[in-house]
């Protein structure tokens, strides 16, 4: 009889409910794969789109297990795999499978962790720390002097991108919807915070900026309100999104795009990856080890509770990054 293990299995596309924690198989690792057994995973937003069926491209396919981003240790390894990975602490993303006890990841895509990272933290570096900094340094290119615009200033990217980008000295106008996240995301160092949730959020922006507008706009809602952002871009500037959280973005009016001079661009974290072969690696763990730059981790869920997570995160409740707790401090 195979060993068995707890997981969080999506069947068929669905709500949160379409979630079920149920027993499993321990699966074997094949050829050039480890098998991990899992301490904590990230909430990551695919999660939450990939079981709603949100995107096509890289989806695990139904029945899968949620859990694109999470850390554990090294328990058995496949054919042509190195043995001395046995043991050793590493954090995986975008293969899935982080919220079950065991969950396989390609070898040569592993990342190890470093021994200054507390588990917590491994599970959660790997996205949005190196996603913060290529959208300061690299999509956005913001220098010392610049205005930035960052939606969701109270999430997980929002918070990073915010402590990064005024270490480079640029301005930062966050955005959060409501009184108790703009209060959360004033210790991250906005200069100016605004509720989304009021009408005239535009008004309030090009009022931070003489009329001016800014200079780079990160957005990962987009949705049908998106289009407010092209009232307060500057001439030159540039809006990235990196999500759709809020539903797709209406089409951009090209004439608007050429009138005003700005640019729309989308952001995907492993194309930045590539450009610098991961050169801002060391920067990213020392800042992390030191505490200059510190990820948001503000609420852990259990296994069973995953259901209710990805709920919680779809109502837009949650501040900061959250975690799935699965085998724990291992």
């Amino acid at each position: 009889m195979s060993k068995q293990m707890r997981a969080a299995i999506v069947d068929e596309a669905g709500g949160p409910d379409a979630i079920v924690i149920r027993n499993s198989d321990i699966p074997n690792p094949g050829p050039g794969q480890v098998r991990i057994q899992v301490a904590y995973a990230a909430l990551n937003p695919l999660d939450t789109h990939a079981r709603a069926y949100r995107i096509k491209w890289g989806h695990p396919g139904f029945p899968f297990t949620p859990g694109y981003e999470y850390a554990g240790r090294v328990d058995a390894v496949g054919e042509g795999v190195d043995s001395s990975l046995l043991g050793r602490r590493v954090a995986s993303h975008s293969e899935w499978g982080g919220n079950a006890e065991y969950a396989l990841a390609t070898a040569s895509r592993v990342i190890p962790v470093p021994e200054s990272y507390d588990w917590p933290t491994a599970a959660t570096f790997s996205t949005c720390v190196p996603t913060a900094w290529h959208l300061v340094h690299s999509a956005g290119r913001l220098q010392s002097g610049m205005t930035l615009l960052v939606h969701s200033a109270a999430g997980a990217v929002g918070s990073m991108v915010t402590q990064i980008a005024k270490e480079a000295e640029v301005r930062v106008i966050g955005l959060a919807g409501g009184a108790t996240k703009l209060e959360y995301a004033r210790q991250f160092g906005a200069d100016h915070l605004v509720d989304y949730l009021a009408e005239d959020w535009t008004e309030q922006v090009k009022g931070l900026t003489d009329g001016r507008g800014v200079d780079v706009i990160i957005d990962g809602n987009a949705g049908p309100q998106s289009v407010r952002n092209y009232d307060v871009i500057a001439p030159l500037g540039n809006v990235i999104y990196i999500g759709a959280m809020a539903g797709q973005a209406p089409e951009v009016n090209v004439s608007l795009l050429i009138g005003k001079s700005f640019s729309v661009t989308g952001f995907v974290q492993f194309f930045h990856q590539a450009c610098t072969g991961g050169s801002e690696n060391a920067e990213i763990e020392t800042k992390l080890a030191s505490g200059a730059w510190r990820i948001a981790i503000e609420r852990v869920f259990e296994l069973e509770e995953v259901p209710e997570a990805q709920r919680l995160f779809e109502a837009r409740q949650l501040t900061g990054r959250s975690l799935i707790r699965v085998g724990g401090d291992l």
